[in-house]
């Protein structure tokens, strides 16, 4: 009876965030996504040159080659002829579900207990990572993929089968992000360690190394030296190493660093036990679910080294915090668990603490959805307001540093072939209101300079309750909506109505700052739009601006 609880428990969890997957991401491309998506498919199919169409398949994106996300589009665009952001995204999120079968499968085998398996599932499937798993395909498509292909290989690894099949997803991970470069050394020493029978590792071996050195030596690295970032600053960069691996206790939420140091270190300590286990011989004390995890851990701390150590000279107290970066948080606070469970054997009321840290990884999951729901609104906000900017004037406007010349080039087609699924305009569509009939308004505080306008109100409150505000850019002489900019806003403490509507109600007051470099020169007449249920319930004119 109660092992059915929890697994409904579990159930239930991951039922939620799938259905948070499909309430919040949205079908539009956000930054990466027009270039690693939409002007890949272009060119790709522009093309009929064979060797120009490999050359795009394995061309350089920063310091990645991104060979599974062009193929997984690849394949969804040869499948259906319409290439759609929002199940790039859902097909990037099956990796959860891939990781999360790896704990089942130790679970099984007795490895791993029924909370243990809980408290997974609770870190695997909350919204902290909102950026990686639901917002944005480009994370979807790297980072936790990444991770399942590493996984795999070092579960192949580990349990002796296929070499050739462990090594092939290893060098998989290594062309779906840059970060899955550990893969292949871990992979290596796995199969070295691991085999009786050197001569069968030989060849796999060889083979792996060699594609490796030429990904490698045929790869630019546009951040400068890594040894000299590596080795400068080392103090503040080890703390902040610490502070990445424990992020689910998110610094920007919290305010401190200090939690996130605290269960940084603890969280990558199963790497020091299992080097101790390896040096005094006693590596029988480690069970296989350790190893497994100890593997999952190496890797991870290979992508904090990237982000924290090999990016640039100086300790960058903000850019490891990156909400794009949260999803590694969640393995690492994952496999740890997975590590640490097997020692809880020894305790006499085993069940009591896994338990106490089930329940805990329960509430976390539960408070993310809670805690990042302004977030994930603001990107879906964002993204949307993008769609109807191109919609309405061809202008990709956010974010503000966001300029390729070529998308001017490749979108309009684009939107009238294998993007056209995206355009569902028949919600928020203002063009047939009459705007000079309208008299509601509301004042507000104007400031300007060279780059941009801002309009707020400090305490302006909608009696109609809505969900979103934007601002919308009508054209003065046409008067036809330009422009749609995405209204900051805050959200009220309400928990009673969130457990009741999974919405927060907006906060009083807003701001709206409009980047005069996106807007063609011109007279424009400014709306306040707030949204309820997808609609316009009722607009209210803030004032005229002059580009």
């Amino acid at each position: 009876m109660f092992a059915g609880i929890l697994w409904l428990t579990l159930i239930a969890v991951i039922t939620f965030f799938w259905f948070s997957v499909f309430r919040f991401s949205y079908n539009f491309p956000y930054y990466d996504d027009f270039e690693n998506i939409v002007k890949f498919i272009h060119d790709y199919s522009q093309t009929a040159n064979i060797r120009a169409k490999l050359a795009l398949l394995f061309e350089q994106n920063f310091e990645h080659r991104v060979i599974f996300s062009k193929s997984v589009t690849l394949l969804q665009y040869f499948t259906t002829g319409q290439v759609n952001i929002k199940w790039l995204i859902i097909l990037g999120d099956l990796s959860l579900i891939g990781i999360l079968c790896f704990f089942i499968q130790y679970h099984f085998k007795k490895q791993l207990s029924l909370p243990a398996l809980l408290t997974v599932t609770c870190l695997l499937f909350q919204v902290q990572h909102y950026e990686d798993s639901i917002s944005w395909a480009t994370c979807a498509l790297q980072h936790a993929p990444c991770i399942f292909f590493s996984l795999w290989s070092f579960y192949l690894a580990l349990n002796r089968r296929n070499l050739y099949l462990s090594g092939s997803l290893a060098l998989l991970a290594l062309f779906t992000s840059a970060n899955g470069l550990s893969s292949i050394a871990i992979w290596l020493i796995i199969v070295l360690v691991n085999t009786a029978d050197r001569r069968k590792v030989a060849l796999p071996a060889l083979l792996l190394t060699v594609v490796t050195l030429v990904h490698i030596l045929t790869l630019t690295i546009y951040s400068g030296s890594v040894l000299k970032h590596a080795t400068s600053d080392i103090g503040p960069k080890f703390i902040f190493f610490l502070s990445f691996a424990g992020q689910i206790a998110d610094p920007n939420m919290i305010g401190s660093m200090y939690p996130s140091v605290f269960l940084g270190a603890l969280f990558t300590l199963p790497i020091v036990i299992a080097g101790i286990a390896i040096l005094t011989k006693k590596t029988r004390s480690i069970t296989s679910v350790q190893w497994f995890c100890a593997a999952g851990i190496l890797t991870l701390m290979f992508v904090d080294f990237l982000i924290v150590f090999a990016r640039g000279t100086d300790a960058d107290a903000y850019g490891y915090r990156m909400d794009r970066y949260k999803i590694y948080a969640a393995f690492f606070a994952a496999l740890s668990i997975g590590f640490y469970d097997g020692y809880l054997n020894s305790l006499k009321y085993s069940m009591l603490p896994r338990l106490g840290i089930a329940a805990s990884a329960f509430v976390f999951c539960l408070c993310s959805y809670y805690i990042y729901y302004g977030s994930m609104v603001s990107y879906q906000k964002t993204i949307e307001a993008n769609h109807y900017n191109f919609l309405w004037s061809k202008t990709i406007y956010y974010p503000a540093i966001y300029w390729d010349g070529a998308t001017g080039e490749y979108m309009p087609d684009a939107s009238s072939t294998y993007l056209k699924n995206a355009v569902n305009a028949q919600d928020l569509n203002p063009a047939g209101m009459e705007w000079d009939n309208l008299s509601d308004s509301v004042k507000v505080t104007a400031s300007e300079n060279s780059s941009y306008i801002s309009l707020s109100n400090a305490d302006w409150q909608s009696q109609y309750a809505p969900e979103k505000l934007y601002a919308i850019a009508i054209e003065s002489g046409s008067r036809q909506p330009r422009y749609l900019f995405s209204v900051e806003s805050e959200y009220q403490r309400a928990v009673k109505i969130f457990v009741t509507t999974l919405n927060k109600p907006l906060s009083p007051g807003f701001n709206c700052r409009i980047y005069k470099t996106k807007l063609k020169p011109g007279n424009y007449d400014i709306y306040l739009l707030p949204i309820k249920k997808g609609r316009i319930i009722r607009p209210y004119k803030l004032r005229r601006i002059t580009v």
